[in-house]
């Protein structure tokens, strides 16, 4: 379709038999989408539910007889990212989830199994221990936690470099596969308005009770404290100080006692779950292919 070529266009992965190969094709999302005259008539989606290795031309030939259509599909959700917008299949996710957490996550504390935060830590800071050293790909100081692609460390005492020449002495704690490393802490919501199984997302540095959560006061020593931890869950404890160790971070490292690992969701499971909420979709229903086209056209003339 010639008016395709008005449109700016983007790489777009197609499965040749085992492999995957890229074509360019027009980027409609950016400019286009449904009229609400479409979108409020009755009978004119129904929901459709992704099956493994599917694409949306697969589902545009045999909903709409011409692959060509995919882009009817793509618009009807929504969706511009036409690969990492659709549901990926479980072999697509197993490779996607090993490049995007890759490598190794090491958590850390202080040398006094307290909360450590350095704002001068970041990626590029170096990752050193018994002779062996490694580039810290990414820091997160909510999560406690260094990406490193090194292998060969173990816990106990360990220094990080940062640019300008200082360093500072940690204790690691926990090291596991990035790809199984935690991703955030959530909690059952257990009385009020909200159903019995939802689930909520709370702050990793606030205080870990099984049932609820709360934050009091600054995680951190005065001088290098980490800053606006603000109220968290469904309760709040007033003024004070949370000791690290009670914290759900603390405790998923096993700064005191046995690890606790109950709240933890993780890379895997989160991105997983993201991938499965993909699965279903809206099909616009046939009868309004047409009327779809004719939309687009008009848009194209304006």
């Amino acid at each position: 379709m010639p008016y395709f070529s008005k449109f700016p266009v983007l790489q777009y992965p197609v499965r040749d038999g085992e492999t995957f190969r890229y074509v360019f094709v027009a980027n409609l999302l950016r400019r286009v989408g449904l009229s609400n005259d479409i979108k409020g008539s009755d009978g004119a989606f129904v929901e459709y539910s992704i099956k493994d290795g599917e694409r949306p031309e697969h589902i545009a030939e045999r909903v709409y007889g011409d692959p060509s259509f995919h882009w009817l599909v793509l618009m009807t959700n929504d969706i511009v990212d036409p690969y990492h917008g659709w549901y990926k299949s479980g072999m697509a996710m197993e490779d996607y989830i090993q490049t995007k957490h890759g490598g190794y996550t090491v958590y850390i504390t202080d040398t006094s199994n307290n909360f450590f935060y350095q704002s001068s830590v970041q990626g590029g800071s170096t990752l050193s221990q018994g002779g062996r050293v490694t580039a810290v790909k990414d820091y997160d100081p909510v999560l406690c936690k260094l990406t490193i692609d090194g292998v060969g460390f173990g816990t106990g005492t360990a220094t990080i470099g940062v640019s300008g020449g200082d360093s500072y002495t940690v204790s690691i704690k926990k090291i596991e596969p990035s790809y199984i490393a935690v991703h955030h802490f959530e909690i059952p919501f257990t009385g009020g308005l909200s159903a019995a199984n939802d689930r909520f997302i709370v702050d990793p540095l606030s205080q870990q009770t099984g049932s609820y959560s709360v934050v009091g006061g600054i995680v951190g020593s005065e001088e290098n404290e980490y800053p606006n931890l603000s109220t968290v869950g469904v309760d709040y404890a007033g003024s004070g100080t949370v000791d690290f160790w009670e914290t759900y971070i603390g405790r998923y490292m096993g700064v005191s006692g046995a690890a606790v690992t109950t709240y933890a969701v993780s890379n895997y499971t989160y991105e997983n779950g993201v991938n499965e909420d993909k699965r279903t979709i809206k099909i616009l229903h046939p009868r309004y292919k047409r009327e779809a086209l004719a939309e687009l056209e008009a848009l194209l003339r304006v």
